[in-house]
């Protein structure tokens, strides 16, 4: 299974949203905080940018440190937005793309929203880091109080699966091992994040 079967709706203040980045290589995550603007994570790299100029959000685009509020448009980059799922039945989400919905279930949008814009504001989030602190974590620590990300889960399992394929096509072990290793690695890691978070 690959996108959520779900009727397409209007985005609405405290969704999650994403949308594709460099053809589909990873999305992008945001939270839609209403009058056509998303608060998101991003980058030290885009930190450092100025904002491209637009017309249609250049009075109320604020940016502090990596956190930044824009309009949707600046937001998309011209590709369809698309709504993170959350209280998925955990047998349906072991199916779903890695990245596009959460077990968890959404706290009620104006939590979301003050979230986001309590960040936005100046309370630190922590640094950008693609494996631990990227913006698919931001977005999910809004909806539910947990930094949970599974972008990043998925391509772990894709490589544990395609060392696995290699080790069985050369005669070793199965791969499941290292694909235990590398989740238990990632585990850990997002945990000390979670901890610095809250220091």
């Amino acid at each position: 299974m690959g996108q959520p079967q779900s009727k397409p709706r209007f985005l609405q203040p405290g969704d999650h949203i994403y949308c594709e980045r460099e053809g589909g290589l990873y999305d992008h995550h945001g939270i839609y905080v209403g009058d056509d603007m998303v608060i998101h994570l991003q980058g030290k790299a885009k930190k450092l940018e100025p904002l491209p100029e637009c017309r249609k959000c250049k009075d109320k685009r604020v940016q502090n440190g990596e956190i930044a509020k824009v309009c949707i448009d600046c937001f998309l980059r011209g590709e369809k937005p698309r709504i993170y799922d959350y209280g998925v039945p955990l047998n349906e989400f072991r199916f779903r793309k890695r990245g596009t919905c959460c077990p968890h279930h959404s706290k009620p949008p104006h939590v979301v929203i003050s979230a986001a814009t309590y960040f936005l504001e100046g309370a630190s989030f922590g640094h950008y880091d693609m494996f631990n602190n990227n913006c698919e974590n931001f977005a999910v620590y809004c909806k539910t109080g947990c930094a949970d990300g599974y972008q990043i889960v998925g391509f772990l399992e894709k490589g544990s699966l395609a060392t696995a394929a290699v080790a069985a096509s050369l005669g070793g072990p199965p791969g499941i091992v290292l694909c235990a290793a590398s989740m238990a690695i990632y585990g850990t890691s997002k945990v000390v994040t979670g901890l610095n978070r809250h220091n």
